[in-house]
């Protein structure tokens, strides 16, 4: 596992993907940040952060996982290694970790653009730093069982922008869909669609935000179990595809 984890961080470390992806997301912040007026709604929500956060999750995800499949070095990477299981959590442990630096470079840039813009706002006020830090810690956490749905898809469609445009429809969509199959529904059948893995993606909204528990029909602690559930299934199902891949 440890040498899987070395050669899957020195590939990553040096892509160029991460690093732009890193810039491109704090560009992006600042933009929006200077685009509209500072207020305590946009502050809490991020400058829209979380959108931005896992479109570029999804795009480096599948690059990361597709680009052997592309080169054909993942012949030569499963040839020396007995054990399949350990390419795949190392891979998924890299992305893991870029998320979490991600979330943390975002909260630490969103609390220096509220101090340069927005100085009259105090933190105490109606506990905006805490609703910001779980509102993040939330994105974090989806970011991660969407992590699990990229690495699934990249074995089973190894093309990079099949994968990245999926997973861009979940991130835009997935909420509305969720939404609108429970809410259209008879009480029945809303205890059975409000656990259904779209919904899930609704914890980083519902965790700053109570008021969101009225579309979701989840607590946050429900929620949070669904992500933690679905992640290891997709997991599962994931690592049991790429066992089985023929290259």
């Amino acid at each position: 596992m440890q040498t899987s984890l070395s050669q899957e961080w020195y590939k990553f470390r040096h892509q160029k993907g991460p690093l732009m992806g890193i810039l491109a997301l704090l560009s992006l912040m600042f933009i929006m940040a200077i685009s509209v007026p500072v207020t305590r709604t946009a502050i809490i929500t991020g400058f829209k952060t979380p959108q931005w956060l896992l479109m570029i999750i999804v795009i480096i995800g599948a690059n990361f996982m597709i680009m052997e499949d592309q080169h054909t070095t993942i012949r030569t990477l499963l040839y020396r290694h007995t054990y399949r299981w350990s390419i795949y959590l190392a891979k998924l442990l890299i992305l893991t970790l870029y998320t979490g630096v991600l979330t943390t470079l975002s909260l630490l840039f969103i609390v220096l653009l509220k101090t340069t813009l927005a100085s009259q706002l105090s933190w105490q006020s109606e506990r905006l730093f805490s609703h910001l830090v779980v509102g993040m810690a939330g994105t974090c956490l989806v970011g991660i069982l969407l992590l699990t749905i990229i690495l699934l898809l990249s074995c089973l469609f190894p093309v990079n922008t099949v994968v990245i445009c999926l997973g861009l429809i979940l991130i835009f969509t997935g909420q509305g869909i969720a939404s609108l199959t429970i809410g259209s529904s008879s009480p029945i059948l809303v205890n059975i669609l409000k656990w259904q893995p779209l919904n899930m993606l609704n914890l980083m909204a519902q965790l700053p935000d109570p008021s969101y528990q009225k579309d979701t029909y989840l607590s946050n602690s429900q929620l949070l179990a669904g992500i933690i559930g679905y992640s290891g299934f997709f997991l599962a199902i994931g690592y049991w595809r790429f066992k089985h891949k023929r290259v």
